[in-house]
């Protein structure tokens, strides 16, 4: 691996070990807080790795400057047939399992015998990531390691019914207080839970560690929500959840309906009415380009996805979650830009919400 490129790219076809990739055109790995991370490279189309890296089941574990960034299979291939030319890879992080796999509602009996309506388990956020991803992994024969349980997080109930596990866990575990990180070991995966930190220094132009950035500030969408259960017409059944601290600090109200008529397992009601509310919050976001010295950096030793970060901006301290840091190397050098918070004036953040609401409606009437 030549000094002067600090990322270091392992192939895999399977779980077996290929090779590196020792000189990539460019690297753009995009690291997501309890979110899907993806990275796209680009090598010459005779490199060494190039067959593998094209064979079905390629996979990749992806370091920067020494430290473990993410693992994943090669989900697309882009080339063209120029004398010079090149492929592309797009890669999708081992996260991705918590949206590939279905959480039946009794994980270790057959099809046949899927005889209660809903999977509902209650204890804190990593005990139910843990014990859901295991039981599914055992049902399907994967090689996931989960790692020791610490029972970190809030406690919180959650209910399946052949839903992808993301689309359950998710945000409430991240709410919850845990991280989620999904990486590959001596052939397979591992999952475990991290604590997100509160990093110890306030970023701000005026220390050198931001040269530039945007913010945003955005009201929320949702302070109070109706609930519709089971029932028809008349005889169905209806709660509301208001909000009424968001409803007083914003002197707003804004009502959203959210149905819940494919179960009445548990208290439903509450756990659909506070999946609305965390997605009508009122978000506040920035996006900061840092300026990395020797001793201060994104990346192992420094600033890191999940931590809660502080930054003084024209005054104005602003303090939430780095959901995601947007990293490149290429002929121009090597670049971290890290997303803190959610930004609400991002035209794909807002499609991607949506289509996710969508999206898991969809996937709670199909279940019914």
């Amino acid at each position: 691996m030549a000094s002067d490129i600090p990322y270091e790219i392992l192939v895999y076809v399977g779980w077996s070990f290929k090779g590196w990739v020792g000189r990539p055109i460019d690297v753009k790995p995009i690291i997501r807080h309890n979110m899907k991370s993806t990275a796209v490279f680009t090598i010459d189309s005779d490199h060494l790795r190039a067959a593998d890296l094209m064979s079905p089941g390629a996979r990749v574990m992806i370091y920067r400057h020494g430290a473990y960034e993410m693992s994943g299979p090669v989900r697309l291939v882009t080339g063209d047939f120029n004398l010079a030319s090149v492929l592309t890879f797009s890669v999708e992080d081992d996260f991705r399992i918590l949206h590939n796999w279905l959480a039946w509602p009794k994980p270790a009996a057959p099809l046949t015998g899927q005889n209660v309506e809903y999977r509902s388990i209650t204890g804190p956020a990593e005990t139910v990531v843990k014990t859901i991803m295991a039981e599914n992994a055992a049902r399907l024969g994967f090689p996931l390691t989960v790692a020791t349980d610490l029972g970190r997080g809030a406690s919180g109930t959650y209910t399946f019914r052949f839903h992808p596990a993301y689309d359950r866990l998710f945000p409430a575990i991240d709410q919850a207080g845990i991280g989620v990180t999904v990486r590959q070991i001596d052939g397979g995966l591992l999952l475990d839970c991290y604590t997100p930190r509160d990093y110890p220094h306030i970023l701000s132009p005026e220390a050198g560690t931001v040269l530039g950035g945007t913010y945003s500030l955005a009201a929320p969408t949702a302070t109070r929500v109706v609930v519709g259960g089971q029932g028809e017409g008349v005889a169905r059944t209806f709660k509301g959840f208001p909000d009424t601290a968001r409803e007083t600090a914003w002197t707003d109200i804004i009502e959203t309906f959210q149905d819940a008529r494919d179960s009445s397992v548990g208290d439903i009601y509450a756990e659909r009415a506070a999946e609305s509310l965390a997605e009508g919050a009122p978000l506040s976001g920035l996006s900061l380009e840092l300026s990395e010295t020797p001793h201060f950096s994104y990346g192992q030793d420094g600033i890191r996805q999940g931590d809660r970060v502080s930054a003084l901006i024209d005054g104005q301290t602003f303090t939430d979650t780095l959901r995601e840091a947007r990293l490149s190397w290429d002929k121009d050098g090597d670049q971290a830009t890290p997303i803190i918070g959610e930004r609400s004036d991002d035209p794909d953040i807002r499609l991607a919400r949506r289509l996710r609401s969508l999206q898991r409606d969809n996937n709670d009437r199909k279940a019914r």
